[in-house]
């Protein structure tokens, strides 16, 4: 089996620590089984686990589908240690392949619905994955799979309408089979996830058994508390890290619900979150943004909300203010990586609103500092440095040692944030390392531009990146891709108005110098600004 230990170089192996008591895990165990056998001591057993459409499956149910997923992967000669790309929306049916997969030992990568043929080839070939699972309804993608991966088999769920790859549902078995979960080490991969891809070709990231009920019970269980009556919900897919842990380990680990749904729309969204009494909404910035316009526009109800949950993208206080004043819900801002599989940062409060304009305070279990870029050593209070952070989970790329090599240092897992951190442990953040915007000797933290333009009636959402200076007095300037309000003249007038705004709000050397008027922004397949898109379209236009 593959193991952390045998993917890392030794000098870029991430220092793990497990300091809280939930964190004292057997040497050997099987995260499945830890979870559903632990439900039905619990005596979860007849609860609803999860919701998807107008089907309701209890800890029961799922442990008896597990089960028989688990069989036919046996069946279709999976065995353990194998990988399992899974193209299934999410939905049960790609919990229960998730589970099934991982109980049998096998490692499984969930896949967002919107790859393309190549993109899946690219996985299969990288991981040397033995196997496809595809939703019939998206065959047509997985068909090169097929013709190009000669290792990989291909097979439909249900079956395939035009019978050119075997049926899952000719080796599913009828009724009840045995329970049977594989002897694992804790440290033995079961999931494999693959980064959004925002700064460079997607790479893959290798978890653990271990870490499912590390992310758990660390974050979920000591920052947001849950309790069994929880209803979850929001648009993070399951092959995002975010919508991993909120969709499948965090209700199983401690108990209550979560809604699965396929369409990621805001209206759907906002129609479950009424439907279901959703008490934990979950959702990346930009996305929160759409969503508090929508409720202020239609008035629906969100009155079942108790904790409202935003990280992925920075997050300006103009979006908190918005949000709050539609929903009357706090934003509680989060930050994790798909690296580390969860967040480490959290500014939930259990005795009050979480403060604005703050990342939080470290999570229970992890430790976080902020270092310098050259030295790595940790800076002091108030100082810029790049975020790192240690704890039950880490780093580690497949098949990438020189990515291993830049992120794990000194044992810290450190990423190209640039934060703070004051005297009480509160980090807030600056600006990704490498975008910050150098122009006549002055560091611009975009963030801090576009909440400038996020003030002005007129923007809806906006993205700014260096651009040439067509002058040549500088290095660089700020260049705004704007998204207007319906209504607002996208003109001159209104670039020379949003100018105007930026420099008697903020420092007149950050104003964007140029503003182009788009109708909308590239996003990566989660939901984020692609901002390293933007750039490019910005040199490109220089000439």
């Amino acid at each position: 089996m593959k193991k952390y230990s045998d993917l890392c170089p030794p000098e870029a192996v991430p220092e793990l620590s497990f300091g809280l008591p939930e964190l004292d895990y057997p040497e050997e165990f099987n995260a499945v089984e830890t979870v559903l056998e632990g439900a039905r001591r619990a005596g979860w057993w007849e609860r609803t686990v999860f919701h998807d459409g107008d089907r309701a499956m209890s800890f029961s149910e799922l442990h008896r589908e597990v089960h028989r997923h688990g069989a036919a992967l046996t069946a279709l000669g999976v065995r353990q240690g194998d990988t399992v790309i899974l193209r299934i929306p999410d939905s049960i049916d790609l919990v229960v392949m998730v589970l099934a997969v991982q109980a049998i030992g096998a490692i499984a990568m969930p896949t967002y619905i919107q790859l393309r043929g190549d993109d899946l080839v690219y996985r299969a070939e990288d991981t040397g994955a033995a196997l496809l699972v595809t939703d019939a309804g998206l065959m047509e993608e997985a068909r090169p799979v097929a013709k190009q991966c000669p290792g990989t088999a291909v097979v439909a769920l249900p079956c395939d309408p035009e019978q050119q790859c075997r049926a899952f549902a000719d080796f599913l078995p009828e009724g009840d089979v045995p329970a049977a979960y594989a002897p694992t080490h804790g440290e033995d991969l079961c999931l494999f996830l693959y980064t959004s891809g925002s700064t460079g070709r997607p790479k893959g990231t290798c978890h653990c058994h271990r870490d499912m009920l590390a992310i758990a019970d660390t974050y979920w269980r000591y920052g947001v508390a849950p309790t069994v009556d929880e209803v979850l919900s929001g648009p993070p897919s399951i092959a995002f890290a975010l919508g991993f842990g909120l969709f499948v380990y965090f209700p199983l680990r401690l108990g209550h619900a979560a809604v699965l749904e396929a369409d990621k729309s805001p209206e759907r969204t906002l129609e479950l979150i009424a439907r279901h009494r959703v008490t934990i909404f979950a959702g990346v910035v930009s996305y929160c943004n759409l969503l508090a316009r929508l409720v202020r526009e239609t008035g629906a109800d969100v009155s079942s909300l108790r904790h409202a949950m935003t990280g992925g993208e920075p997050l300006l206080e103009e979006v908190e203010r918005n949000w709050f004043d539609a929903t009357g819900v706090a934003l509680e801002q989060f930050i994790g990586t798909t690296e580390m599989l969860h967040c480490f940062l959290t500014s939930t409060c259990r005795d009050g609103p979480p403060p604005m304009a703050t990342l939080g305070w470290q999570v229970p279990g992890y430790e976080v500092a902020a270092l310098d870029p050259e030295t790595h050593e940790p800076v002091a209070p108030g100082e810029e440095g790049l975020l790192a952070a240690k704890g039950p989970t880490g780093t580690v790329y497949w098949n990438r040692p020189d990515a291993q090599a830049a992120t794990v240092i000194n044992g810290w897992n450190v990423f190209q944030d640039l934060v703070t951190c004051d005297e009480g442990g509160r980090f807030r953040y600056v600006a990704r390392h490498d975008e910050m915007i150098i122009s006549a000797g002055y560091n611009i933290s975009p963030m801090v531009v576009e909440e400038l333009l996020l003030c002005h009636p007129a923007v809806v959402e906006c993205g700014c990146v260096p651009a040439p200076d067509p002058t040549g007095r500088r290095g660089a300037i700020v260049k705004a891709y704007v998204v207007t309000s319906s209504g607002a003249a996208a003109d001159d007038a209104l670039k020379a108005d949003l100018q105007t705004h930026a420099k008697e709000n903020g420092p007149p050397y950050m104003y964007p110098r140029e503003i182009e008027f788009v109708a909308d922004l590239p996003r990566t397949i989660n939901g984020k600004i692609r901002r390293s898109e933007l750039r490019e379209r910005a040199a490109a236009a220089a000439g």
